[in-house]
């Protein structure tokens, strides 16, 4: 009984360091640099993350409003803010593992991106981010 206790304390102080390891850890400069996006409108879904391509009246205007439910998304940094473009980093609620979005105008496009940063499947979880985003902005 006392060897399992050992083992179980041992385990969440794995996890414990492991997720002050992953939370510290910058976000590679790499992964904050704007994708080339060449689709035009519509959704594709990938295992490590998601892109949405819209055609808005006013493409300006509907950065502004991703802006906006991007900074209402909880664990979310937004890390560059220009002119009708924006990266943000959200991270996972337990473990910390950081998300790259980057949103911009790009003519008569607006490009809606989400990735993972670490390891290889996002459960779905960017989609249902950026869907979220892409409602709330009426897009």
């Amino acid at each position: 009984m006392k060897w399992v206790l050992i083992v179980l304390v041992l385990i969440v102080l794995a996890v414990l360091a492991a997720a002050i390891f992953i939370r510290s850890r910058p976000v590679p400069q790499s992964a904050l640099d704007f994708p080339q996006v060449t689709r035009g409108a519509g959704d594709d879904t990938r295992q490590s993350g998601f892109t949405a391509v819209r055609t808005p009246d006013d493409p300006e205007a509907a950065v502004l409003r991703l802006l906006d439910a991007a900074r209402d998304t909880p664990r979310t940094d937004i890390v560059l803010n220009e002119p009708y473009r924006f990266v943000a980093v959200t991270r996972s609620l337990v473990m910390g593992f950081p998300d790259v979005a980057h949103v911009w105008a790009d003519g008569d496009r607006v490009i809606v991106t989400s990735s993972l940063v670490m390891g290889k499947y996002d459960f779905g979880k960017n989609q249902e981010r950026m869907r979220g985003w892409l409602e709330a902005a009426q897009l």
